[in-house]
């Protein structure tokens, strides 16, 4: 028995996972790190950019930098991604210390 496309597209998007973890914002011209811990890395990171463009960002130092800068001028990735484990639904706690480690890590980062 054949599926339909919608069936196949309705599987895959219970099953899609995204890369959760730390979220790196470098800004190239002066050095300055940004971080912040989500769930959805990639959706966090277009987060940071709307709220930037809408004057929403609660970091005005970063704000003032990706102005000045653009997002050319800065460096986005993921410093680290969590794993999932199976039986686990909820990632808060795992993620805020990941976080945590890397702010002390890196004394000079700042949090988003």
């Amino acid at each position: 028995m054949a599926f339909s496309p919608w069936v196949e597209l309705n599987r895959e998007a219970l099953s899609f996972k995204p890369r959760m973890g730390v979220a790196r914002f470098l800004c190239k011209e002066t050095g300055e790190c940004f971080l912040v811990a989500a769930p959805n890395v990639e959706a966090r990171a277009n987060r940071v950019r709307l709220q930037v463009e809408t004057g929403t960002m609660r970091n005005k130092r970063f704000e003032e930098l990706w102005r000045r800068c653009g997002e050319e001028g800065s460096e986005v990735s993921v410093a680290e991604e969590l794993e999932y484990v199976d039986g686990v639904e909820h990632y808060a706690d795992e993620l805020d210390i990941l976080l945590q480690a890397f702010l002390e890590r890196d004394g000079g980062a700042q949090r988003l």
